[in-house]
């Protein structure tokens, strides 16, 4: 029965140390997590809004979480370019985020970026990849062959092809078609979860009402 009781003693101060480590460890890191969260935000912005100067105006309430708000980006002449939000879907083993942004008439979709996404790697994880376009001749011998030599893309193929499109769109589908998106084979729920992704951010921007 001795025995017992310091076991159970000694589990309770673990548990007890190791809440009190969990709950410190939050606290010291919680402002350089914020501000990380933030500084993805920003860049996503940037992205899914070519052109925006300066900060975003946020177009919801200040007590609005950051993951909800509503942002309207204008150029460096004060004229709206269009307007982000932050999406969300349940893929097929995480939660996707995607930033989008959509055309000051709110009507076609000017970019889209996936900020976070833990999905199968090789297949759902495709979403975020950056294909190389370079051929093997530019890879041994660089640029000197000006006829073989192709561009690197910037932003990942995947979500390439939501630019332009408008909601009606978003539509799925296993062969290639430049006018709707194209699953990545082996990982549909992922394709699909990011259309419901792009749907969510695209119903939070209709339901502030975004006016020039």
């Amino acid at each position: 029965m001795g025995k017992r009781l310091q076991y159970t003693l000694v589990l309770g101060v673990i548990a007890m140390v190791t809440s009190v480590g969990v709950g410190a460890t939050y606290v010291i890191t919680k402002d350089t997590i914020a501000r990380k969260e933030a500084a993805r935000r920003m860049e996503a912005l940037l992205t899914v809004m070519p052109g925006l100067a300066g900060a975003p105006v946020q177009l919801t309430p200040p007590e609005t979480a950051a993951e909800d708000n509503v942002y309207k980006g204008q150029d460096k002449d004060g004229a709206v370019i269009g307007y982000a939000a932050l999406g969300k879907a349940q893929g097929y083993s995480s939660t996707l985020k995607v930033m989008v942004g959509l055309s000051p008439d709110t009507d076609k979709i000017l970019g889209i970026k996936v900020l976070y996404q833990a999905e199968t790697p090789g297949l759902g994880t495709k979403i975020v990849e950056i294909a190389s376009t370079k051929t093997l001749w530019t890879m041994l011998f660089g640029g000197e062959k000006a006829d073989v030599t192709e561009e690197v893309t910037l932003t990942p193929w995947f979500c390439d092809q939501f630019k332009g499109k408008t909601l009606n769109q978003l539509e799925v589908v296993r062969q290639e078609d430049p006018t709707k998106i194209t699953a990545i084979t082996g990982a549909t729920i992922t394709t699909k979860a990011v259309v419901k992704a792009v749907e969510d951010a695209i119903t939070k921007i209709k339901e502030v009402g975004p006016t020039s």
